[in-house]
């Protein structure tokens, strides 16, 4: 064996064991991802109406990927910024079938289904995002006992944070929803649940 032939072996183990040590890194930084979005809490029964007139609840988050936030339409300090991007998160993921969007108001007197019909125009670009209302007092439950954040001082007091639920109603993550660092975490995260199946 000559030496060119001896170089040519070393340098094919050596990319192979690159190969093997880098597919394994790939793994680990996955499973790192997956294990970093554990279960905080699940779902439990709740219904409110969309802005369509068609009622929401906690079924319609079974089997689907789902990012909610808490707004109202008056606001002019968070909720655009956060409403901006969900609706970024929206068209990056418009080929998805496996994620929807809700936003539920915190001001449900002033935000009638044609409020939110306008609402849903202005930042959503496709049929899976629901706007939904209800009664205030179920609004804040659902805000505290399901979401686990703050409800206090509505409308303007509601979180800002973004939740992620996964397929089977369990909220996985908060993001700041104002904070574009925040926003691209939700979207590898978003890629994570997608990639779990």
């Amino acid at each position: 064996m000559n030496t060119l032939n001896k170089k040519l072996i070393i340098a094919f183990f050596s990319v192979l064991i690159l190969g093997i040590i880098g597919l394994f890194t790939i793994n680990q930084a996955t499973q790192s991802r997956i294990n970093n979005l554990s279960v905080i809490s699940k779902i439990s029964s709740f219904q409110l109406d969309n802005f369509d007139g068609t009622s929401f609840t906690e079924k319609n988050l079974d089997n689907k990927i789902t990012v909610a936030s808490f707004i109202f339409t008056q606001c002019e300090g968070a909720c655009p910024i956060m409403s901006t991007n969900m609706g970024l998160l929206q068209k990056r993921f418009s080929d998805s079938d496996a994620l929807q969007f809700v936003s539920i108001t915190t001001d449900p007197d002033y935000d009638s289904s044609s409020v939110l019909k306008e609402f849903s125009d202005k930042y959503s670009s496709k049929n899976n995002w629901f706007f939904l209302r209800g009664d205030i007092n179920d609004v804040v439950k659902l805000s505290e006992d399901e979401f686990f954040l703050s409800a206090s001082l509505l409308p303007a007091g509601h979180s800002t944070r973004l939740v992620l639920i996964d397929r089977d109603r369990n909220i996985r993550k908060y993001y700041e929803g104002t904070v574009d660092a925040n926003i691209v975490e939700l979207q590898n995260d978003i890629v994570t649940l997608i990639k779990q199946g």
